[in-house]
């Protein structure tokens, strides 16, 4: 062990294997450590000038935050990554070697370690993504049991909140008593959790505004407080990156790429990186386009017109997140807020 400078663990919950591995890439130890505590305890004897190596997964930025804390380089890897390198079948001890070649593959960009807040913030978001596709998905129930007795409804919360009621309550609609008491319930769960789903939005609001980035952040057209915590949660570490383009691209908004020799082809959004960023940004850029005017003269707003007219609503949504995230970059690296293009006239009178 004493060779080693890179050390790679395959976290589980209580059993860990390790495999460490000297300056030449060569392996020279490994060991299955079965219980949190034995490994706690070895951790505390590495080295400090040893690196310790980790896929995503649940426990690891707790690991890594102990590393820290002591001296340690940890460096968790993207799991979809690490598996690329393994070799053989998938068990701990091939995981733990996968881990070890993804470490010296440059290309691999680990994943930043965030604080207690970072992953509490983090929480409320999953929790709140949570509810949302609950609610959902209760809603598509609720359409999909009334269409089976002939009953359509018009798509949209307010439509589902206003139509069920009045549709239980009306003696002439063709449905068993025991659906109108079922289909009462699950309208009543569904209303629940969109009360859920408004407390933690609130509270998602409320750090926001706290927050000084978070209200820079919000400067931009199509970032609103529910994607400016996000983005703080993810701890992207904008410097990792050498330019704003490889930052959107971190988050899945370029085009696939199938090129070969001297031929670029390039297909549809490659949908890679973290997918609920990525979808809060288009969500926000399409809440954007809804609300450019066809008569606008300002210079943003023509662009988003031109991108709409070539690319349609869903292209020019991704466009426009691409270039929301570009900003962003900027914005993560300074003090500066974003202020839009002013239109002709204005940039004459500022001369």
């Amino acid at each position: 062990m004493s060779a080693c400078t890179t050390v790679a663990v395959d976290l589980a919950k209580n059993v860990f294997q390790v495999a460490g591995e000297d300056a030449l890439g060569q392996v020279k130890y490994e060991e299955r450590i079965k219980s949190r505590e034995a490994f706690l305890a070895f951790l505390y004897k590495l080295p400090n000038t040893v690196t310790v190596l980790m896929e995503t997964g649940p426990g690891a930025q707790a690991w890594a935050r102990i590393l820290q804390a002591q001296g340690n380089l940890a460096r968790i890897l993207p799991a979809q990554r690490v598996a690329e390198h393994r070799s053989g079948a998938k068990n701990d001890r091939n995981d733990a070697l996968a881990i070890l070649r993804a470490g010296r593959d440059s290309l691999i960009i680990a994943v930043p370690i965030k604080t207690a807040a970072q992953l509490a913030m983090q929480a409320l978001h999953r929790a709140r993504q949570g509810y949302v596709r609950r609610r959902t998905a209760m809603s598509n129930q609720i359409r999909g049991l009334l269409l089976e007795h002939g009953i359509a409804m018009a798509q949209g919360e307010l439509a589902l909140s206003r139509n069920v009621a009045r549709i239980l309550e009306d003696a002439t609609q063709p449905l068993p008593e025991s659906l109108r008491e079922l289909i009462d319930e699950m309208l009543g769960e569904w209303r629940h959790l969109g009360e859920r789903v408004n407390v933690l939005t609130a509270r998602l609001e409320t750090a926001a505004r706290e927050d000084e980035t978070a209200k820079r952040l919000m400067t931009v057209r199509g970032i609103g407080p529910i994607i400016a915590t996000a983005l703080l949660a993810k701890q992207t570490e904008p410097e990792r990156f050498p330019n704003a383009r490889l930052f959107a691209a971190y988050f899945g908004t370029v085009p696939e790429q199938n090129s070969s020799g001297n031929k670029t082809r390039l297909g549809k959004m490659c949908k890679r990186g973290d997918a609920y960023l990525r979808s809060l940004a288009i969500q926000g850029a399409h809440a954007v386009l809804r609300q450019v005017r066809p008569d606008s003269e300002h210079p943003d707003d023509q662009r988003l017109q031109r991108w709409l007219s070539r690319h349609g609503q869903k292209g020019a949504a991704v466009r426009l997140a691409n270039r929301n995230l570009r900003i962003v970059w900027v914005l993560l690296q300074n003090d500066q807020t974003y202020r839009r293009q002013p239109m002709g006239n204005q940039e004459a009178a500022v001369h």
